[in-house]
This record gives structure tokens, C-alpha cells and sequence, in this order.
């Protein structure tokens, strides 16, 4: 007798089909509980190098990768994570990239994370993309992440809890005298989040580099730092091409969207050199953090010891943003210390001009930053010109746009000597121009400015308040509940000397603020 379903149980069987085509789908679309944890070690592990498991993986997995080292130059192609045993137990060493995460001007990218490993040793030499006047450059020392198809986005990469450390972008030709090199560390076109993570002591640049761009971290896309490190990376142009370009972004560069939270952005370096003959050569910008055509969000950070520095024999020689630098972007900068950073120039041309500005922090024209709770001392500007002209301005603080508020402007310095030439210094807590700075419920004090010279000026020992250039917008200046207090200014016998707190050409709006206790006086200009 055959068997035969009743009416329940045929509506049972059918349901149970359908549960069974979603359990059990064609074998080339896995679920997710169905991925595979690949294991390395140097041996008795299936594979014995993580580019071996890579090529194996499939999007989903996990490479588990034991103590030791590992060859690099590989690229991740699909959506895995890479797990080491420790960073000082884990490295992964060489290659150029050491690691390439996506494929240039690919539709898709994928999503990929890694752990507890160190990145070293690698050093790349050229790359696709093509920036500027360079049609020839090199990006990504360490960890590369390529632009997609369109150049708007990049593979999603996390990295935590790791070291990237001691890699190099150098260009190994350049084509009509431009070369980039950038992101000695890191060069990132995707969505980059780095947690408990250090970026050290990598270089971009070169003998043949025009433009060394993110020494640290070179960011297009959107890259976020919580509690990380970026420290002694070094960006510098100091060949043949130097006055082609610039040096900028000594820890990290972005031109897109960053946000870093806690840690610390120190000791980092650009430097730009010429000692060819040239009337006027590029700018060394943003030892720390520079801002370029996007946003910043930065907060509970530590910005110091950075440096730009700037040297050119023949012509003139430019730096800005010792700590931090934006221009034609904006920034929130809120309970940080940006402190003990240095801009430097020096030009031993005889009409030629040092200029170095802004010790601590550059906001150029047209910017806008929002700087609240934030302590800035101890940065200092310094300007030599052996027979030309030297101009040190800005020791803490160069803005347009800037809503500065319960913060400490203090300790800043700028010195100006000349020889033969002139020497002027001005700004040394603040230099401000060309826009609206509103102050409230901050000192501003112990800042010094010293000018060594036949001929020139030394203005506003607390704040300068002129226009950087002629026409609109002009300055206002308003301050609130504010202390301008104990700040002082020095020159050579003969040179002009005003404002040791406020130096203004145009009215300043004063509500419950005190300026008091400078030299050699308090206030010089208008509203005084």
C-alpha cells in the first residue's frame, strides 16, 4: 500500500522544503556560520605565509596567524581578517606595498581587518595614480588602499591594536620635474578606522620627489584615529625637484573627511630644502596634521614636537602649521594640547625672504576652525635670512575664521634675525586677519616675540590684529571674559616696537577682558 501525505502533512513537507532551500542554498553562496579560520605559522600550519592563506581565503574567513615573520608585497582581495599573536610577536616585512587592500579602480572593494600585527620594511617605488603635475608617484609604504573606479572610495579597512612602522614612499623617477610620494605609512582612498594602533618612523619623499604629501597617514578618503600613535614620520623634499612642490603633512594629510580621538600626533617632521638656483622655492606645511579641502574633528589629543622647516640658498624659503595647518577646509579642535611644535625658514639669498608662520596652529584663508578647551603653548617661529628679509609670525596661533574659546594661548615664541636685512616679528599668541575671531573665556599670555636686525618691527607680543592682505573681509575682533596678560616684545635698538598685548589697526570689541602687564605696552592701534 503506498504512502500517502494528508492535507497537514503535505503543508508541513512544503514547509520544510523551504526551509531547507534557506539552510542549505547552492554551494557557491556559503552562510556566514559556514566561514573557515586559516591558520599560519612558520611551520607544521597549512600555510607558512600569510599571502599563501590570502590567495586560499574566501570573504568571510579568518586568518589566524602565529608569532613570527611573514613575507609582504601581497594583496586582499576579498573580505577576511587577519589576527596575529601580538605586535612585537607578529610582522609582517617587505615588499611595496607591504600590504595592498582592494585593486585599483575596481566597481567593488572589499571590507577587511587586522590585528595584533607589525607592518615594516616596505618601500614603494611607483604607483597608478597620478596627482597634480606628478604624472609619476608612490603611495602606500606600509598599507596601501587604491582609489576605486570612480575615485571616490576604497576598500573598508580596520586596523587595531598594531604597529606600522619604518616604511617608505620614494619615487624612483620623476617626469619633467614632479614626482609625489606619500603615505609612507598608510595611503588611503576607502574608509580607514585605526584603534590602539602606532604609524612610526616612516618616510615619504626622496632625492627625486617633488611633493612629499602624509609622511604618517595620507588620507583621500574617510579615516578615523581613536587611541593611536602617529610619531617620527618624516616627509621631505631635498633634491633637484624640492622647488617643484612642497613638504607637507609630516603625520597625517587629508584631503577628504578625519577624525582622530585621543592619542597623540608627536615628533613628526616635513622638510623642504633647495640649493639650487631659484628665486622662490615651495612651503614646509604641517609638521603634525594638515587640512586640505575637508573636514577635522579632533579631540582628547596630544599635537607636539612636530616641525616644518624650511630651507632654500638662493631664494625664498616658506613654512606654516608647525602643529596643525588647514587651509580651504575646517576644523573642530576641543580638549587638546597643541604644544612645543616648531615652524621654521631659513634663506641665505640677499633678497630673498624667511617666512616662516604659525608655531602651533595655521588657519588659512578661506577656513574656519572651532577651537574650544584646548591648551597651546610653548610653540615657537623662527626666521633667519643671513642679508635678506626675515618675518616671523604667528607663534601660537594664525587664523581668518576662528571661534576660539576656555582655552590657554601661552609660552609661544618668534624670533626674526637678519644680518644685513630685516627682521619682523608679529603674532606672537595670536596673528590675526582678514575675518572674524571671536574669544571668550581664555588667557592669553607669556607669548614673546624678539626681532635681531638693522631694520624692521615687532608687533602685538599678545595678538596682531591687521589685514594679511588687502580688501574684504576685514578683521574683527572680539574678546569675552578674556586675559591678555604678561606677554612681551624685544628688538635690536632702532626698530619699531607696539601692541606687547594688542597690536590692532581696526576696532576691537572688549566685553569684561583684561589686558594688562605687557611690554612694552598694552595695547597699540585703534580701540586703544
Amino acid at each position: 500500500m503506498g504512502f500517502r501525505l494528508t492535507r497537514r502533512w503535505r503543508r508541513y513537507a512544503v514547509v520544510l522544503a523551504i526551509a531547507i532551500g534557506l539552510v542549505f542554498p547552492a554551494v557557491a553562496a556559503l552562510p556566514a556560520w559556514a566561514a573557515a579560520t586559516l591558520t599560519v605559522c612558520p611551520s607544521g600550519c597549512p600555510y607558512s605565509q600569510i599571502s599563501d592563506a590570502v590567495a586560499a581565503a574566501h570573504s568571510g574567513d579568518t586568518i589566524q596567524v602565529a608569532a613570527g615573520t611573514y613575507r609582504g608585497g601581497f594583496t586582499i582581495g576579498v573580505s577576511v581578517k587577519i589576527v596575529g599573536a601580538g605586535a612585537g610577536s607578529t610582522a609582517i616585512s617587505g615588499g611595496g606595498p607591504v600590504i595592498t587592500i582592494g585593486s585599483f579602480g575596481a566597481t567593488t572593494e572589499p571590507m577587511v581587518s587586522i590585528d595584533a600585527v607589525t607592518i615594516t620594511g616596505g618601500v614603494t617605488r611607483s604607483t597608478p595614480e597620478s596627482v597634480g603635475h606628478c604624472q609619476l608617484s608612490a603611495f602606500g609604504g606600509g598599507v596601501e588602499i587604491p582609489p576605486n573606479a570612480h575615485f571616490n572610495g576604497g576598500a573598508t579597512v580596520t586596523i587595531t591594536n598594531s604597529v606600522i612602522t619604518a616604511n617608505a614612499a620614494e619615487p624612483a623617477a620623476a617626469s619633467n620635474g614632479f614626482a609625489c610620494a606619500g603615505g609612507g605609512g598608510i595611503d588611503n582612498w576607502g574608509t580607514l578606522s585605526l584603534s590602539n594602533t602606532t604609524v612610526s618612523d616612516n618616510e615619504a619623499g626622496g632625492r627625486l620627489a617633488s611633493h612629499a604629501l602624509g609622511a604618517g597617514v595620507l588620507n583621500w578618503g574617510a579615516a578615523s584615529l581613536t587611541d593611536s600613535t602617529v610619531s617620527g614620520n618624516r616627509g621631505a623634499t631635498t633634491g633637484p625637484n624640492s622647488c617643484n612642490g612642497n613638504a607637507t603633512g609630516g603625520g597625517i594629510i587629508s584631503y577628504s573627511k578625519l577624525s582622530v580621538s585621543g592619542g597623540a600626533v608627536t615628533n613628526n617632521v616635513v622638510e623642504l630644502s633647495s640649493t639650487i638656483s631659484s628665486a622662490n622655492c615651495g612651503q614646509a606645511e604641517a609638521g603634525g596634521i594638515r587640512i586640505h579641502n575637508g573636514t577635522a574633528s579632533i579631540s582628547g589629543t596630544t599635537i607636539s614636537g612636530n616641525q616644518a622647516v624650511a630651507t632654500s640658498r638662493y631664494g625664498d624659503a616658506s613654512s606654516f602649521g608647525g602643529g596643525i595647518a588647514v587651509d580651504v577646509g575646517t576644523l573642530m579642535l576641543q580638549d587638546s594640547t597643541v604644544s612645543d611644535n616648531l615652524a621654521a625658514a631659513a634663506t641665505g639669498a640677499a633678497t630673498a625672504i624667511a617666512n616662516p608662520t604659525s608655531g602651533g596652529i595655521g588657519i588659512g584663508f578661506p577656513s574656519h576652525a572651532t577651537i574650544s578647551n584646548t591648551s597651546i603653548r610653548g610653540n615657537d617661529v623662527s626666521a633667519t635670512a643671513a642679508t635678506g628679509a626675515a618675518v616671523a609670525e604667528a607663534g601660537g596661533i594664525q587664523t581668518t575664521d576662528t571661534t576660539l574659546s576656555n582655552s590657554l594661548v601661552s609660552g609661544n615664541r618668534l624670533t626674526a634675525t637678519s644680518q644685513t636685512g630685516s627682521a619682523t616679528v608679529r603674532g606672537a599668541g595670536i596673528e590675526h586677519g582678514n575675518g572674524t575671531l571671536q574669544v571668550s573665556g581664555t588667557t592669553i599670555s607669556g607669548n614673546t616675540g624678539t626681532a635681531t636686525g638693522p631694520s624692521g618691527e615687532a608687533l602685538g607680543g599678545g595678538i596682531w590684529n591687521d589685514l594679511f592682505f588687502p580688501g574684504p573681509p576685514s578683521p574683527r575682533l572680539a574678546l569675552v571674559d578674556t586675559k591678555v596678560t604678561n606677554n612681551a616684545l624685544s628688538a635690536s635698538s632702532g626698530l619699531t616696537v607696539h601692541g606687547g598685548g594688542l597690536f590692532t589697526t581696526f576696532a576691537v570689541a572688549l566685553t569684561n577682558s583684561t589686558i594688562s602687564g605687557n611690554s612694552p605696552d598694552d595695547c597699540f592701534g585703534t580701540s586703544c
